[in-house]
């Protein structure tokens, strides 16, 4: 019998909102500031750290922090 707090892992490892809005395949790590929209992996986060405009909301970001 498999328990309900592994399935919540599972459904969550599977769920696509996880994943960083760039590349697609690495979990997000990252969010913008100010709007504290999640949206990046590390990788893709280093590319773009300068700022730029958020793939979330659409509002320009300034920085990026850890999440």
């Amino acid at each position: 019998m498999e328990s309900n707090s592994g399935q919540l892992v599972i459904e969550e490892i599977n769920n696509q909102d996880n994943f960083c809005l760039i590349c697609q395949t690495s979990i997000i790590t990252y969010l913008c500031m100010p709007c504290r929209c999640h949206a990046y992996c590390r990788k893709c986060a280093m590319k773009i750290a300068t700022g730029g405009k958020c793939r979330v909301c659409g509002e320009m970001f300034s920085e990026l922090k850890k999440i």
